[in-house]
């Protein structure tokens, strides 16, 4: 049985690679150009490669086992993270994230990088720690350290922790009903206007589900109320509805891919093109995390960066570039 950290890690790359090359496209374009199950970023090689929504969860893993789970230990080990991650030239990064780590390259306090958006970046690395954080409490610290590293928006901050507690209940209440566990969650978030948008939420026929975090969130939710145990099916259904197709993928495949991570891996075939991570990557930390668990203590995460990062990210930047061109062209 796959480990719930490495399934969740597997589920949110594979969403991440699978949705990339539909990032933001129309539901009417994407319906005529899309590939069922195959990754598309690189077309001879049928190569999925993954964007920042894979790479900010593995972050937050790493931070979570670097101080296995202390916050303060979290809040500097994440804020490093981000730093030197952005140093690396990230081939996709958003506004709301951009400035933040410009932020804090120049040097401003742990509490002073975020900025006031209500973007879906904290939703990235939000499974993770929902897998990770035994009790609930120290759930929402984590979400919370994590998200105003970046967005200081009270919606940021709602929306992941809904992502988290989703993973954090499919982690341990398995069992339970989708009914059940969305009744759990309202009335943890506490919040009218994320209720509504649950229940009636429709994306933009023209542009598909946008990045705010009120849209990102009842997407997946909706999607996951549908196809909790076909979760391949589920990945199709979002990509097809257009827009921010790489993150609203990722997520959803974060917190499915917690049962049916290694399946969901699977269902997408093509080249696996990322030097790093990979499968075995996800399976050790995965490895360390229970470690750090069972000893109280903190560990030294296993890395991904450093140049061959950097040379990945270079040499990704020509391909971004061509997918960017490629949508003045038809089919529209």
């Amino acid at each position: 049985m796959t480990h719930p950290l490495s399934g969740s890690l597997l589920g949110t790359a594979a969403g991440d690679a699978y949705g990339l090359p539909y990032e933001g496209l129309s539901p009417r374009r994407i319906g005529k150009c899309f590939v069922p199950r195959r990754y598309a970023l690189i077309p001879l090689l049928h190569g999925g490669m993954v964007s920042d929504d894979t790479e900010h969860a593995v972050m937050a893993a790493q931070a979570w086992i670097d101080g296995a789970g202390d916050p303060e230990i979290f809040r500097r080990s994440l804020r490093g993270r981000l730093k030197w991650w952005f140093a690396r030239l990230p081939a996709g990064i958003g506004l709301a994230t951009l400035r933040s780590c410009l932020k804090m390259w120049l040097g401003l306090g742990l509490g002073r990088t975020g900025v006031y958006s209500a973007g879906n970046g904290p939703a990235m690395r939000a499974s993770v720690l929902g897998v990770l954080c035994d009790d609930l409490d120290g759930l929402c610290r984590l979400v919370k350290i994590s998200t105003e590293l970046t967005h200081t928006d009270p919606k940021a901050y709602r929306g992941a922790l809904a992502v988290a507690l989703l993973a954090w209940y499919e982690t341990r209440h398995p069992d339970w009903t989708t009914e059940a566990i969305t009744a759990a969650i309202l009335q943890q978030i506490g919040d009218n206007e994320f209720s509504d948008g649950l229940q009636t939420y429709v994306p933009d026929p023209k542009c598909g589900i946008t990045g705010y975090m009120y849209h990102t969130v009842p997407a997946v939710f909706q999607t996951w109320q549908a196809y909790r145990d076909r979760p391949a099916e589920g990945l199709d259904s979002l990509i097809r509805q257009g827009g921010d197709t790489d993150t609203t993928a990722a997520v959803f495949g974060g917190i499915v891919g917690v049962r049916h991570g290694e399946n969901l891996f699977a269902a997408v075939s093509g080249t696996w093109c990322e030097p790093l991570l990979t499968p075995d990557f996800f399976a050790a930390l995965a490895k360390q995390a229970d470690e750090a668990r069972q000893s109280g203590r903190p560990q030294k995460a296993r890395r991904f960066g450093g140049m061959v990062t950097f040379a990945r990210n270079l040499l990704m930047m020509p391909v971004v570039l061509a997918h960017g061109f490629r949508r003045l062209l038809p089919p529209y």
